[in-house]
């Protein structure tokens, strides 16, 4: 193949495509609709893709697989690994207090330049040796949909914080202000006496509820 000549391809279950091109004889792959970020040298500009990834663990095992993730392996090969949360209220001794739980159970989330030498790493932490002996299964590619929904209901820190709501009648409720905004049709259920409701949103090629919470407000007050 000639320099700079290119083929298309897919990648994930997603199915997210991208272009291979080669630069100095080494192919580069470039996913269409992603970000990319260039290193130049003599005149050939290399370049890095940031792809985001999902591993499968168990429920309530999130964040003791990050943290070893973390650990043993250099952001060089991830750029970040991180539990997405939600903020809810939960009541205490007769008052409200903000707590924080995990928002997607059972996934873990990577962001990573170099999935190939990412995932090679990942089979050698102990408690994800035997989980990605299947790849398909357990190391999956986020599509841009799925990316822009973590993206959409989480801040910088990868949180979705409290949505502020009026209610009224018959548990029917206005979204003032919050994350949840952008997903008002996206609500199942509405639970005022837990201060949270229920959205169904697509996650990897299947319906998933995601639990948000809820601060009620009065009308006009923000």
């Amino acid at each position: 193949m000639a320099q700079g000549s290119g083929f298309h391809g897919h990648i994930g279950r997603a199915g997210l495509q991208w272009d291979l091109w080669l630069r100095d004889g080494e192919a580069c792959p470039k996913m269409r609709g992603y970000e990319y970020g260039g290193r130049h040298g003599t005149g050939i500009t290399e370049w890095r893709l940031k792809m985001w990834y999902v591993i499968q663990t168990l429920s309530g095992q999130e964040e003791r697989t990050a943290d070893m993730i973390r650990k043993m392996i250099s952001q060089d090969c991830i750029k970040e690994c991180f539990v997405p949360k939600r903020e809810r209220l939960k009541k205490f001794h007769g008052s409200w207090n903000k707590v924080e739980e995990v928002l997607f159970q059972g996934y873990v989330f990577l962001i990573s330049e170099r999935p190939k030498e990412s995932y090679e790493k990942l089979k050698q932490v102990p408690k994800l040796t035997k989980v990605l002996g299947r790849e398909t299964d357990y190391f999956l590619a986020l599509g841009e949909q799925e990316k822009r929904l973590v993206e959409g209901i989480g801040d910088q820190e990868h949180k979705t914080i409290l949505s502020q709501i009026v209610a009224g009648q018959e548990k029917k409720i206005q979204v003032v202000d919050g994350p949840l905004k952008g997903y008002v049709g996206n609500i199942v259920k509405t639970d005022l006496h837990k201060r949270e409701v229920m959205i169904a949103v697509e996650f990897m090629g299947r319906k998933m509820e995601l639990k948000m919470g809820i601060e009620m407000v009065e009308m006009g007050e923000k």
